[in-house]
C-alpha cells in the first residue's frame, strides 16, 4: 500500500467496537457497499468455510470482510492497521493495548509454528486481537448481541 494512502484510508475505515467500520456496519447487506470486492470469485459457505471474504481496492492485505452465506458482514480482520478511536491497536504493546481498552474478558495461548500467539478477547466489544511477542498483530471484530 502506499505510504501516502494508508492515513486516509486508515481513518476512512476506522473501527468502531461492536458497531462496524468506517460506514459500513456488522449485519449490513454486502451489496450496499459497493466499495467492496470479492477476494475470491467462486465462495464457498460450506460447514467449515461458512464465510466469503470481500476486500476494499487498496487495502487488500490489512482489511478482510467476512460476509456470511445470507450476504451480511459478520466481521472483519485487521492486519496492518486498526484504527480505534484516533489509536492505531496494531503494533501497539500488550500494556499500552491494557490501558486502552481495559482488562479482556479472556486470554488465550495458540501455537503456531514456533511461535505463541496470545489472544485477547474482549466480548463486549466484539474484539479478539492476536499478539505476539507483546505486540499486536490481528485484530478481528465483530457485532455485539
Amino acid at each position: 500500500m502506499n505510504a501516502d494512502t494508508q492515513p486516509l484510508l486508515a481513518k476512512r475505515y476506522a473501527l468502531v467496537p461492536g458497531v462496524g467500520v468506517g460506514t459500513m456496519r456488522f449485519g449490513d447487506r454486502v451489496t450496499e457497499h459497493p466499495e467492496l470486492v470479492l477476494r475470491d470469485p467462486e465462495p464457498e459457505y460450506g460447514a467449515e468455510e461458512g464465510y466469503a471474504e470481500y476486500g476494499v481496492t487498496g487495502l487488500e492485505e490489512t482489511l478482510i470482510i467476512y460476509v456470511d452465506g445470507e450476504g451480511k458482514v459478520d466481521s472483519v480482520s485487521f492486519y496492518e492497521f486498526c484504527m480505534v478511536d484516533g489509536r492505531n491497536l496494531i503494533g501497539m504493546g500488550v500494556g499500552q493495548l491494557l490501558v486502552t481498552l481495559g482488562m479482556p474478558s479472556n486470554i488465550d495461548a495458540e501455537k503456531i509454528g514456533r511461535d505463541v500467539e496470545l489472544l485477547y478477547a474482549y466480548e463486549q466489544l466484539g474484539l479478539t486481537i492476536w499478539t505476539v511477542e507483546g505486540e499486536v498483530c490481528v485484530v478481528q471484530a465483530g457485532g455485539v448481541g
